[in-house]
């Protein structure tokens, strides 16, 4: 199955920013950028906020992004969350965000630089990357939100679940009857 990007209303913020309309053109780096994402030749990808960064076909990429203005904290806070997985958000929480913060930034308020040679800022590898972070956000939308906040909300993790990190490895195989 070929990977989709945008299925959500989340990851499709990110698609449109790299399929902008804004040009009289099509840009002919997408269908490259398209093949490079899916055939999984963007490693490395890491998020942070303000900030995507990528390995994409042997080159470094990052892509820089302003932050939202104050009050988008405000709106995924309020966000009813009730039901939903671990890191999932509600679509109608982005059209609450969208017509004052925006989900993704719009292509002229991107900082991309890539090792490549190609002049044009927004080069396969930049496009592959912003491809690759769509297909990511629409497994888990949080990230959509904690790309863009300073300080993002911090998930709890589901109360049917125990974080691996409260494990002890030697005793995980011992019934509770010989730990007592």
């Amino acid at each position: 199955m070929i990977p989709t990007f945008g299925a959500t209303a989340w990851g499709a913020a990110w698609v449109r920013t790299v399929e902008t309309t804004a040009i009289s053109r099509p840009d002919p780096a997408l269908p490259r950028a398209r093949s490079l994402a899916r055939k999984g030749a963007v490693t490395g990808l890491t998020t942070e906020p303000g900030r995507v960064s990528a390995e994409v076909a042997g080159h470094r990429v990052a892509v820089g992004f302003p932050l939202w203005e104050p009050g988008a904290d405000r709106l995924v806070a309020e966000a009813d969350t009730t039901g939903l997985a671990a890191g999932d958000l509600p679509d109608e929480l982005v059209d609450r965000l969208r017509p004052t913060h925006g989900i993704a930034p719009p292509p002229d308020q991107q900082h991309p630089t890539c090792s490549c040679r190609t002049r044009a800022p927004r080069c396969a590898h930049v496009l592959a990357t912003l491809y690759a972070l769509a297909q990511h956000v629409d497994e888990r939308p949080l990230l959509a939100v904690e790309l863009r906040l300073a300080h993002p909300p911090v998930a709890a993790p589901p109360p049917d679940r125990i974080p691996l990190a409260d494990l002890d490895p030697a005793d995980f195989y011992r019934s509770p009857a010989a730990l007592g």
